[in-house]
């Protein structure tokens, strides 16, 4: 029995639509392959278990991230040091805010190229905090927001591209592109993607070039985390 006009229609219909989604994936250029996998481990294993520390690092490990080992990767090491320096400087000056701190280090190839995952804890006087960071010290250039914006489904708050003066760097230093506070995750602050060109003046002091995403979250009580 041949299909009826309407049900031809139909399956040409659903079967061009499964083409153009299987075409729109092949047609990805490498820089936006780049940002969606780059975003897309992000959220894999920094949103799930966001508001615990001690649950993050652990899925982490369940998503084959692996501790980084010291000698490894120099520009891992280099950068470890650098990063665990700062904060026992902050916590130096500052004894009375700080309760105590810790963190973990893993890393894993996303896209092909090692990347570096960073969970850290911090107890202050007013608030603890799990952050959760993610790098690529080979990127050559800003990723597209888009993917982000997906993720945390809400729009980018704002840029240092120059839309805003208030906000304007110039881009050989700089690109910053943040978001506000997603109603998706609650207690999870601003998120913060953020690229260092190559021979930046900020590179020094923060300690890498590349790209950089990032979130923190206030957590709950320390009675409530025991329960």
């Amino acid at each position: 029995m041949q299909p009826s006009r309407l049900a031809s229609r139909a399956i040409r219909t659903a079967l061009g639509v499964t083409t153009v989604t299987l075409l729109a994936s092949f047609f990805l250029t490498p820089a936006q392959a780049n940002a969606e996998a780059f975003v897309s481990a992000f959220g894999e294993v920094c949103i799930p278990e966001r508001l615990s520390y001690e649950g993050t690092v652990a899925l982490a490990g369940r998503l084959d991230w692996t501790p980084v080992m010291p000698g490894a990767n120099e520009p891992f090491d280099r950068f470890i040091e650098h990063a665990e320096t700062l904060l026992r400087e902050e916590i130096a000056d500052e004894p009375d805010f700080y309760h105590g701190s810790d963190g973990a280090w893993f890393t894993r190839e996303i896209a092909g190229r090692p990347h570096l995952l960073a969970v850290s804890l911090l107890l202050t006087e007013f608030m603890d905090t799990a952050g959760c960071y993610l790098y690529d010290f080979a990127a050559t250039e800003p990723i597209d927001p888009e993917p982000l914006t997906r993720l945390l489904g809400r729009p980018m708050g704002y840029t240092t591209d120059g839309g805003d003066p208030d906000y304007a760097v110039d881009p050989t230093e700089l690109v910053s592109m943040v978001w506000g506070p997603s109603p998706a995750l609650p207690r999870t602050g601003d998120t913060y993607l953020t690229f260092i060109p190559e021979g930046s003046p900020h590179a020094a002091r923060i300690g890498f070039t590349g790209l950089m995403l990032k979130f923190s979250t206030s957590l709950p009580s320390w009675e409530e985390r025991q329960q």
